[in-house]
C-alpha cells in the first residue's frame, strides 16, 4: 500500500508539473506580446523622457518576471502549487465557494437526507479558468490543511486519501473518474455556493468519516470497532461528560451501515437505565433472548445501547438471560457507565464483554476539547470571511482557544493531586466558549467564578475529610493569572477578576492547625512529666471526661458520680495549691 501511495503521489506531482509548465508557457507568450507592444511604444515616444523611462521600467520588469517563471519551472511542483492556490491573493477571481464535509449518514447513492450534519472546513474561489484537476487539488489541500489545524499532533490520522467523493451542484465527482462535460463553474450557478465532501466510511469499511465527526483519532476508532466486531459487546467506562453516549450512538450507526442496512429508527435500540428500571432491564434482555432463539429474530435491532449501566446493580445477574444465546445471533451491545465495578472480570469471562476506558487524562478525551474548539474557530472564520478580520484578532483567538484547553488540563491535574482521578472536570463545561475575544473573556470569568471555583471547593474539602492532606496546596488561579491571554483594556489594578482559591478556603489551613495542635499536645505531655502538679491535673481532667462520656451506663453510674465528686474536690484543692 505504501508503494502504491508513493506512485500515486509521484504521478500526481508529474501531472501538476505538466500543468504548471503549460501555465508558464502561456505567461511567456503574453510577456512576448507585452515586449512587442513595449517596443512599439518606445519607438513612438522616443522623444519623450518619461516615455523612455517607462519603457525601460517595463523592460526590466519583464526580464524579472521571465527569470522568476523560469525558476518556478525548475523548482518543486508542490511549492508552485501552494503559491498558485494561496488564499492570500489581493484580487481573487471567480466566486467564493465554501467547502464542507458531511457528518454522519447522509443517504445512499449520494442522495443527501434533509437532516444531515455538515462541518465547514474552508473556502476557495472558483472562476471560469478553474479546471477539474485544479479543483481536485484545491479540495485535497484544503482538507489536509484543515485536519492539520484542528489536530496538529496526528491530523486525526486522515489525509487527502480519506476523501471518497465531493458534490458540486447536481454532479458528484469521484476519485479517478472521467471529467464532466462542463467546467466546475458551470455547476456552481444561482445560489449554489457550496461544495460538499464525503469521506470514506462504512461503505468502504473505513472509519475516516467517523473519526472526522467524533474528533477521535483514526487509530483509536479502529481499535474500538475491531473490539466490537470481534466480541460484539463492549462497555464504555468513564466520568460523566466525556462523550460516551454520543460515541456509542455514532458507533452503532456505523455498524448498521457496515452490515448493509439503512439506519432506521428501529435499527438501534437505546435503553437508559436508572435506579428504578433494573427490573425492566432484566425483562427487556429476557425478551431479546427469546427473540434471538425464535422466529422473530429478523425484527431484532442491529445494535442495543444500554446507557448508564452503573445504576443496574449486579451486572452479572443482569446479563444472565443472554448466557444461552449464541453471540452471532444476539445484537451488538454497547454499554456506558461512569465507573468500573467488581463484576468487570465476571462480565469479560462469562459474557464476553470488553472494556473501553474514557478518562480525562488519556486519549481520546484528553485532546478532544482542543480539537473541538479549533474546529469551531475555523467554522467561525470561514462563515465570517476571515479576510475581513484583522490578523491580530485571529491570532489572539487562536491563542485563547489553546489556552482554554490548557486551563482544563491544569484544573484536572490539581484535582487528581488533591482528590483522585475519578473526580475531575469534564470538557463539556468548556465547549460553549465564544469565538470572539471580548465574549470569550466574559464567558471564562463567569465560568471560573460561578462554576469551576465552587466545584473545586466542594471536591477538595470532601477529599480532605476522606483521605486527608495529600500534598501542599497551591492556588490554581495563580497559573490562570500568570498565563492570562486577554489584555487589560480598562487598566484596573485587580485584573483579571477571577476568584482565588486559598488554602484557608479549601480547609487546608484548619487541617494544618489541627495537626500542629496534636503535635503541641504531645509535646506538652512530655513537658508535663517534669511538673507533678500539672500532670495530676491533666489526668484528673481526662478521668472526668471519660466518666462523663460513660455516664449513660447503669453499672457505672454510682462510680462515675462518686468519681466526679472526688475529681471536683481534688481539682479545687489543686487549684488552691497552684
Amino acid at each position: 500500500m505504501k508503494m502504491t501511495d508513493i506512485r500515486l503521489e509521484a504521478l500526481s506531482s508529474a501531472h501538476q508539473l505538466d500543468q504548471l509548465r503549460e501555465h508558464v508557457g502561456r505567461m511567456k507568450d503574453e510577456m512576448r506580446s507585452l515586449r512587442q507592444e513595449n517596443d512599439k511604444m518606445q519607438t513612438a515616444l522616443s522623444a519623450s523622457e518619461s516615455g523612455s523611462q517607462m519603457s525601460l521600467q517595463r523592460s526590466s520588469a519583464g526580464s524579472q518576471l521571465d527569470h522568476q517563471f523560469h525558476l518556478n519551472d525548475m523548482t518543486s511542483p508542490h511549492g508552485s502549487i501552494d503559491m498558485l492556490l494561496s488564499d492570500g491573493c489581493e484580487q481573487p477571481e471567480g466566486r467564493r465557494i465554501t467547502v464542507c464535509v458531511y457528518l454522519g449518514y447522509h443517504g445512499k447513492n449520494n442522495k443527501p437526507v434533509d437532516k444531515c450534519g455538515e462541518s465547514v472546513i474552508g473556502a476557495m474561489y472558483v472562476s471560469g479558468k478553474t479546471k477539474w484537476d485544479m479543483l481536485d487539488n484545491q479540495i485535497s489541500k484544503l482538507f489536509k490543511d484543515h485536519v492539520s489545524r484542528i489536530d496538529p499532533v496526528s491530523n486525526l490520522g486522515l489525509s487527502a486519501e480519506s476523501i471518497a467523493r465531493y458534490r458540486v451542484g447536481e454532479i458528484t465527482r469521484y476519485r479517478d473518474a472521467d471529467v464532466p462535460e462542463l467546467l466546475p463553474c458551470g455547476y456552481l450557478v444561482g445560489d449554489c455556493l457550496q461544495i460538499r465532501v464525503t469521506l470514506k466510511g462504512s461503505e468502504q469499511c473505513c472509519v475516516d468519516s467517523l473519526a472526522f465527526e467524533t474528533l477521535i483519532p483514526k487509530s483509536i476508532l479502529q481499535r474500538y470497532m475491531s473490539l466490537l466486531l470481534e466480541h460484539r459487546r463492549i462497555i464504555l467506562c468513564g466520568a460523566s461528560g466525556t462523550g460516551k453516549s454520543h460515541l456509542a450512538q455514532r458507533m452503532a450507526e456505523a455498524l448498521v451501515l457496515r452490515s448493509g442496512k439503512t439506519p432506521l429508527p428501529g435499527s438501534v435500540a437505546t435503553f437508559s437505565v436508572d435506579h428504578k428500571s433494573s427490573k425492566d432491564l432484566h425483562q427487556y434482555l429476557a425478551i431479546i433472548a427469546d427473540q434471538c432463539e425464535g422466529a422473530s429474530a429478523a425484527d431484532l435491532p442491529t445494535v442495543i445501547i444500554l446507557d448508564n449501566l452503573h445504576h443496574a446493580g449486579a451486572l452479572g445477574d443482569v446479563f444472565n438471560a443472554l448466557l444461552n444465546v449464541k453471540y452471532q445471533q444476539c445484537p451488538y451491545i454497547i454499554g456506558t457507565m461512569n465507573q468500573t465495578t467488581r463484576s468487570a472480570t465476571n462480565l469479560q469471562l462469562h459474557h464476553n464483554f470488553r472494556w473501553v476506558l474514557c478518562a480525562n487524562h488519556m486519549e481520546p478525551v484528553k485532546g478532544f476539547l482542543g480539537r473541538y474548539l479549533r474546529r469551531r474557530l475555523v467554522e467561525t472564520e470561514v462563515c465570517a470571511d476571515v479576510r475581513k478580520r484583522s490578523d491580530e484578532s485571529s491570532a489572539a483567538m487562536e491563542q485563547i482557544v489553546d489556552w482554554v484547553h490548557q486551563v482544563w488540563l491544569h484544573l484536572n491535574r490539581v484535582l487528581e493531586t488533591h482528590c483522585s482521578s475519578e473526580i475531575t472536570v469534564s470538557p463539556k463545561m468548556f465547549l460553549t466558549c465564544p469565538m470572539d475575544v471580548e465574549g470569550s473573556q466574559v464567558w471564562f470569568t463567569d465560568l471560573w467564578n460561578y462554576s469551576l471555583v465552587p466545584y473545586m471547593l466542594e471536591a477538595v474539602r470532601a477529599a480532605l475529610q476522606l483521605h486527608g492532606r495529600k500534598a501542599a496546596w497551591k492556588d490554581p488561579a495563580e497559573w490562570v493569572v500568570s498565563t492570562y491571554p486577554w489584555t487589560n483594556s480598562s487598566h484596573e489594578p485587580d485584573w483579571p477578576s477571577v476568584l482565588r482559591l486559598r488554602q484557608e478556603d479549601v480547609g487546608y489551613e484548619g487541617f494544618t492547625h489541627g495537626v500542629e495542635a496534636s503535635k503541641m499536645a504531645a509535646q506538652s505531655g512530655t513537658d508535663s512529666e517534669a511538673d507533678p502538679l500539672l500532670n495530676m491535673l491533666m489526668r484528673l481532667q481526662e478521668a472526668s471526661n471519660y466518666s462523663s462520656l460513660h455516664g449513660n451506663d447503669s453499672d457505672s453510674t454510682s462510680v462515675g458520680s462518686h468519681g466526679s465528686s472526688i475529681n471536683e474536690a481534688e481539682l479545687s484543692r489543686l487549684e488552691s495549691t497552684l
